[in-house]
């Protein structure tokens, strides 16, 4: 279903989600690769961060919600909690990224912008994309879940290696944990559903192994995957603030 897992990228953001869904377009995020490219003495704001921490903060503002309203549409098709349940999670995550807009007045790019709507257009594409995805079926949208986790985890850990703000070293290592436990999440309930194993979609198979074998952890939310009948899931969630309950990114 997922294509092309092992496509080589030149930039932390240069995501070849479209190939992977399999639609043959490549999402060239420049803004990402800009900041790589840039002086880091050239990037320090009067605010204390750099220009690259700046447009990290407005991308995953977004993307946090992305996950959100993926998982909220998806759960409005199949009725599965898992999915509520993590986009719960998603949307506490996306408000402790503005929290950090706020603290550093900054723009919020989501700001007035509905479910399903987004400032950026790359994300407004892939959400299209993914929503499209995920109507398949049940089980397609299961690994519509995995795959922004995965995703989600590379990016976080991405953001984690060039940042040096402890205030958003500290939240993205909190939606990095949940992350996991989403996919974990999503992993068995795409078990229980069609008695495959899960595979990696865009992570490495094994640091994908890795991380399904890990126990949950705290950090804003974690997930049960889907035992209930039919393999619709049956996701055991809460907010954020709870640590180890249900949520994204």
């Amino acid at each position: 279903m997922f294509e092309d897992k092992n496509l080589q990228t030149t930039g932390k953001r240069l995501f070849n989600w479209k190939s992977i869904l399999g639609v043959g377009l490549v999402l060239f995020l420049l803004g990402g690769l800009a900041m790589l490219v840039q002086p880091a003495a050239a990037q320090t704001t009067s605010g204390g961060l750099t220009t690259a921490d700046i447009d990290s903060l407005l991308y995953m503002r977004e993307e946090e919600k992305l996950a959100h309203d993926v998982y909220v549409t998806l759960y409005d098709l199949w009725g599965a909690p898992l999915f509520t349940n993590i986009a719960s999670s998603e949307q506490n995550h996306t408000e402790m990224i503005l929290a950090l807009l706020n603290q550093y007045g900054l723009a919020d790019p989501a700001a007035g912008n509905g479910v399903g709507v987004f400032t950026n257009s790359e994300l407004q594409a892939l959400y299209d994309d993914l929503v499209s995805q995920g109507s398949q079926s049940y089980e397609a949208a299961l690994l519509v879940g995995g795959l922004i986790e995965e995703v989600d985890i590379a990016d976080l850990r991405a953001e984690l290696a060039t940042t040096n703000v402890a205030a958003i070293q500290q939240v993205y290592q909190s939606l990095l944990s949940a992350s996991g436990n989403h996919l974990r999440g999503f992993a068995n309930a795409y078990e229980n559903a069609t008695g495959d194993v899960y595979s990696a979609q865009w992570l490495n198979d094994a640091d994908v192994a890795a991380i399904l074998s890990s126990s949950n952890s705290s950090g804003n939310g974690n997930s049960q995957g889907a035992r209930g009948a039919g393999g619709q899931g049956s996701g055991n969630g809460g907010n954020g603030n709870q640590g180890n309950g249900g949520s994204r990114r």
